[in-house]
């Protein structure tokens, strides 16, 4: 079957069947000691890193879903800079029909439980809530707005095995404006693709077998992602002439020819990507650094005790439920 690279995590581990009822006390226990590189692997100083994120509108800090060190790195950030209000968070996890239950949310109006199901987090996104589940509350108690960035499920599974062109009039108004030839995305997706296998290139472009979308209808469904996540980001931020949004989504969504590059071309200047990666002594910050697409990378130091392998998990169909990028 095609795949598409989706966030592209390399951190192995299985989602959830369904997320906790109620928010966990935290993940300071996924707390470690970290560095931070500029993209041309320079370290930059702590307090220098902190003053430059909040002077930035927007910030993207990338994750490998299951990974909990990735997520106390997310917190550590919103923590950091939820004092900058207006204040929004900005998750890939929740889809734009679902703002009414994020906005309920964020009101203190319904609880946990209510959201997750309200949201249809475990079918939608499914990767366990009490990872994320903090970093919401540190938002909520300080006021911010929360906000859905994400396309509908629907829509892109209807795309990834039809095409744009098989949209009605109200499924177009809802996809934002698409730059479907960015050389260097496209040229990064391709690459992946064959590290993955190869397996969006075993059908021609042009693919009408059933149950199998085209290699071109795949990557359309990429920049949807990106592009409605850059979209709803940047009418907020257009909405709120000093705001500051950080933005929580998977590496391969956070980076510069993707979110980033497409919120620059919607006139938010000051956008930085941030990946975090363990160390695990065996080329993982080598691999990051020797293809820079970040302006920054956090390095975290591994965990004495013994921890899991960073891999190169196969990515799922493009209309899987999100909950198995």
């Amino acid at each position: 079957m095609l795949v598409v690279v989706g966030c592209a995590g390399t951190y192995s581990g299985k989602p959830a069947e369904k997320p906790a009822a109620k928010a966990e006390p935290g993940i300071d226990a996924a707390a470690l000691p970290y560095e931070v590189l500029d993209r041309s692997g320079h370290a930059v100083p702590e307090a220098t890193f902190w003053a430059r994120l909040g002077t930035m509108r927007a910030v993207c800090v990338g994750e490998e879903h299951p990974n909990p060190h990735h997520h106390w790195f997310q917190l550590r950030t919103v923590k950091q800079l939820v004092a900058q209000q207006p204040f929004a968070l900005g998750m890939e996890m929740v889809q734009r029909p679902f703002q009414g239950v994020l906005d309920d949310f964020a009101a203190k109006k319904i609880d946990d439980a209510a959201f997750t199901s309200r949201s249809g987090w475990a079918d939608r996104w499914g990767y366990p809530y009490a990872l994320y589940a903090p970093i919401l509350h540190v938002a909520i108690d300080a006021h911010g707005t929360l906000l859905a960035l994400n396309a509908s499920k629907e829509l892109t599974k209807k795309v990834s095995h039809h095409g744009l062109a098989a949209l009605t009039p109200d499924e177009k108004a809802q996809v934002p404006e698409l730059d479907l030839n960015v050389v260097a995305h496209r040229a990064w997706f391709d690459a992946l693709m064959e590290e993955m296998g190869g397996g969006h290139m075993a059908a021609p472009k042009d693919a009408t077998h059933e149950g199998m979308p085209s290699a071109d209808n795949i990557y359309t469904v990429q920049v949807m992602w990106d592009e409605t996540m850059a979209d709803t980001a940047a009418r907020w931020l257009q909405a709120h002439p000093s705001g500051h949004l950080v933005i929580l989504a998977g590496n391969g969504h956070c980076h510069d020819s993707a979110i980033i590059g497409r919120l620059k071309r919607r006139g938010i200047a000051d956008a930085v990507s941030i990946r975090a990666v363990v160390d695990d002594g065996e080329g993982s910050v080598a691999d990051v650094l020797s293809k820079p697409m970040n302006d920054y990378v956090v390095v975290l130091k591994a965990p004495t005790s013994s921890a899991p392998p960073e891999t190169h998990p196969a990515a799922p169909s493009p209309d899987a439920d999100r909950s198995r990028r």
